[in-house]
């Protein structure tokens, strides 16, 4: 009988460690009616270690832990013999450096993912405009109507595009604008009385230079006629005889092509108006390089 209840207290012994709790099944007990072997360690008397003990006894168990397995060998399963007592059960505790489900960006793979699926919304984005740019820049511009259009020529160098603005734009509500832009040396202008001017432009398609002529209605001029190597004054004569209306005026163009000239009419206003009235700077005109080396000789 005493075998039996000391196997009983020991088997809820070894369940009490293996829980952690330590005082309520042996709160229960009387010690003083348990067996010497059974009782609480501090109750039994001390003894002093004797020398040369058993080699495969293990040491006592530290309270809160489980008595050490063989190696190989399947876990126990620790019962209760308690009368009326079930085994209590523990939610286990969540591993420590673990996010929880709902803070992806503490979690290095999702917050990967969420780049990634960042990267190829704007990638896709990215791709569309494209797409859009490539396709409207690739589209063909809208044909002028034939019959009911305008033709402005525009005089000036390609580092200005003046198609774009006036693509869209009407005269009269529904008269198109046809540009063609061209330089000085580009054209040449061949003006009748009866029929007015015809200018012949020399355009590049395909590498290969290709003239064709047309009709101006209207000039815009934003180069001028002349300058040290150049002399278009012929262009401006023929678009003139032809009476093409421009901007600025080809009269004033023409009379704007020598500087000299342009002063002289400046000084008439200056003797007009008086000095205090219309100032200018004062100048001196030299028909030649050489008039002006031989006045700077005769004062120096």
């Amino acid at each position: 009988m005493s075998a039996i209840l000391l196997l009983s207290f020991a088997t809820q012994l070894l369940f009490i460690f293996s829980s952690g709790d330590l005082s309520s099944e042996v709160d229960d007990v009387d010690p003083n009616s348990l067996p010497p072997a059974a009782r609480p360690i501090q109750d039994q008397p001390t003894k002093p270690p004797v020398a040369g003990g058993p080699p495969n006894m293990p040491p006592p168990p530290a309270p809160g832990q489980l008595p050490p397995q063989p190696a190989g060998a399947a876990p126990e399963l620790s019962l209760s013999f308690g009368a009326g007592k079930a085994p209590p059960t523990a939610a286990p505790a969540p591993p420590r450096g673990v996010s929880a489900p709902t803070s992806p960006a503490k979690s290095r793979e999702s917050l990967l993912q969420r780049v990634q699926s960042l990267t190829g919304a704007a990638r896709d984005q990215g791709a569309s405009i494209l797409g859009a740019a490539v396709q409207s820049a690739t589209q063909r511009a809208p044909a002028f109507n034939k019959d009911r259009y305008f033709t402005l020529l525009v005089l000036d160098d390609q580092n200005t595009d003046w198609s774009k603005y006036f693509r869209g734009r009407r005269l009269h509500g529904d008269f198109d604008i046809r540009v063609e832009q061209a330089e000085f040396r580009d054209i040449t202008v061949v003006s009748s009385a009866d029929t007015g001017p015809v200018v012949t432009m020399a355009a590049y398609r395909s590498g290969t230079r290709v003239a064709r002529s047309f009709r101006p209605d209207f000039v815009l001029i934003r180069q001028p006629p002349r300058d040290g190597s150049s002399d278009f004054r012929s262009t401006i004569l023929g678009l003139k005889y032809g009476g093409v209306p421009s901007i600025n005026s080809l009269h004033s163009i023409y009379q704007f092509q020598d500087k000299p000239w342009v002063f002289a009419h400046l000084l008439q206003l200056q003797r007009r108006l008086g000095r205090d009235g219309f100032p200018l700077i004062e100048q001196t005109f030299f028909p030649n390089p050489r008039d002006l080396v031989s006045v700077l000789k005769i004062t120096c």
